[in-house]
């Protein structure tokens, strides 16, 4: 394990011909992974001061202090325990910048579902029919064309294919599950706002203009659904 930590200190490219060399390998690939992690939580973490960086040597460390606490490991155990407290880290990382997401997404929906005409189902989708159409419902394999609008809960528009001047097909299952939930319980000609929950959108995926937890709320109008 020795050679394992220095090769996390050091990152030093060796030949992995023997268990020794091998130990300092994945060490220096850990090692790497590392610097790529505070470089990339420094930007978020300092982002009003971009000379400022967290230490790789620091984080290095204390990942090493915490694996020499352990058990004695086999190299590949050391780099599945590496795994998992650096997945803990970036977790603690994301809940630092974007917890208050959910919870103002949580505010949100518990405030809505108070009001007059809101539906609330099971899975914590919300939605108002503002026209409620006769035709078809569409099922999860079937492909439909709709025009809709998205919104954040502050009222920021991110996309709208009314903006862009013509409506949009996909498949039922190419989009959010608070998507495909919603379509699956709309009759072709309805015309619903839709409030989807954080874990039914991107959960904690960035994309863009909707930040990792936001809830988001979509008016949805179901044209038809196509062969």
């Amino acid at each position: 394990m020795e050679a394992f930590y220095r090769g996390i200190l050091s990152k030093v490219d060796v030949d992995h011909t023997d268990s020794l060399l091998h130990a300092q390998q994945v060490g220096y690939q850990i090692g790497q992974q590392i610097e790529s992690l505070a470089t990339n939580v420094s930007k978020d973490y300092y982002a009003a001061d971009p000379d400022k960086r967290l230490s790789s040597a620091i984080i290095g460390k204390s990942i090493i202090i915490s694996l020499l606490g352990q058990n004695e490991y086999a190299v590949d155990d050391a780099r599945a325990l590496f795994s998992a407290q650096m997945e803990a880290r970036q977790e603690e990382n994301m809940e630092r910048l974007y917890g208050p997401n959910r919870e103002a997404g949580e505010k949100f929906l518990a405030d809505n579902a108070k009001k007059p005409g809101v539906t609330v189902l099971p899975s914590g989708l919300q939605y108002k029919v503002l026209t409620q159409g006769t035709g078809d419902i569409p099922k999860a394999t079937q492909k439909v064309k709709v025009h809709y609008e998205g919104r954040l809960i502050d009222g920021t528009v991110f996309d709208s294919s009314y903006k862009r001047g013509e409506p949009t097909t996909f498949g039922v299952r190419q989009v959010i599950p608070g998507w495909v939930e919603a379509l699956c319980l709309m009759p072709v000609g309805s015309k619903w706002e839709i409030y989807i929950p954080q874990d039914l959108a991107y959960g904690n995926r960035d994309q863009g203009q909707i930040k990792p937890f936001s809830a988001l709320i979509f008016t949805v109008e179901l044209l038809s659904i196509e062969k």
